[in-house]
């Protein structure tokens, strides 16, 4: 049941990651604001394993709540004591309200209609998208914290996963585009790149900026000291998640500081080669994303210095 609450929490997870990706990307990197290829596909795509998931975790957790065997458990007296009488059933419903709101949000801005209200699309969508992902910290340790500490932990959780949902998601896009510009490597293509590749640094920068304050907050609320870092479950994985963020971030600013001068520079396969680069950044990327979402249901080892 371990296993299955940490793949569905880490698909759910990327998909909340993804879906507000497209609209970071068409806000804050993309010029002119055009939303990025294949935005209406990969928009309903996210949602939908937004939707699928998250049904799935209800039923994880009121199994793993209630105690009882699975048909019982999924069962409407049980579900509907988890959805409406405990703090994640509360998270659950207004989450589940946010995503029937983005559902809305795409159905009127589908088809040719998408440009035309490129705007309000962006604006609504981006709201809602970036609410559904912050409010994943509701459902996290934070909200098991005691006191008005939980509050401070929430908010920096909160922040911390729309600046990861703001970096990772919006390279999903980004990625693409690179991969379009090694194609077609017309004046105008390569412009539309270079330019992109400005704005996404800027959003990078400002991501990784919010990632390391949040991130050492978070660490001080689960990691009691030192030492814990390498004697629990929880400092190991913590661990792995930092080495695979370091070597993205090593990997952004190979991309800024030598690629984006390339590229600039109008160099023979510069764009090829921050393709590669923004691919492999993905799949680490995801790969942390899957230690989160493992991370969010092992006791960290303040907890259990409490206990």
């Amino acid at each position: 049941m371990e296993a299955a609450l940490t793949a569905v929490r880490a698909l759910h997870f990327a998909a909340g990651v993804v879906l507000f990706g497209q609209f970071a990307f068409a806000a804050f990197v993309s010029p002119g604001g055009r939303l990025p290829a294949r935005f209406a596909a990969t928009a309903w795509a996210s949602l939908a394993l937004s939707a699928v998931t998250a049904c799935a975790w209800l039923a994880i957790e009121s199994v793993n709540m209630s105690g009882l065997p699975p048909g019982e458990a999924l069962r409407g007296g049980t579900l509907g004591t988890v959805l409406f009488q405990t703090q994640f059933g509360h998270v659950w419903i207004a989450r589940a309200v946010l995503m029937a709101v983005l559902f809305g949000v795409l159905a009127v801005g589908r088809g040719p209609a998408a440009e035309r209200r490129r705007g309000t699309l962006v604006a609504f969508g981006g709201v809602a998208s970036v609410i559904l992902l912050a409010s994943l910290a509701c459902a996290g340790h934070a909200a098991a914290d005691p006191g008005a500490g939980r509050y401070a932990h929430g908010a920096a959780d909160a922040l911390h996963l729309v600046a990861a949902g703001a970096w990772l998601g919006a390279l999903v896009p980004f990625t693409a585009l690179l991969a379009s510009a090694a194609r077609d490597a017309s004046p105008e293509t390569l412009d539309h790149a270079r330019s992109a590749t400005h704005r996404f640094s800027v959003l990078g920068i400002a991501s990784v900026g919010a990632l390391a304050v949040t991130g050492i907050v978070n660490t001080c609320y689960m990691i009691p000291d030192v030492g814990a870092f390498f004697h629990t479950r929880y400092g190991l994985e913590l661990l792995a998640k930092l080495c695979l963020v370091a070597l993205i971030v090593a990997l952004a600013a190979d991309n800024r500081l030598r690629l984006a001068a390339r590229l600039d520079a109008g160099a023979s396969g510069a764009s090829g080669a921050l393709y590669r680069n923004a691919c492999i950044e993905v799949v680490l990327g995801f790969a942390v994303v899957a230690i989160v979402a493992n991370l969010g249901i092992t006791v960290p080892p303040m907890a259990m210095a409490a206990h």
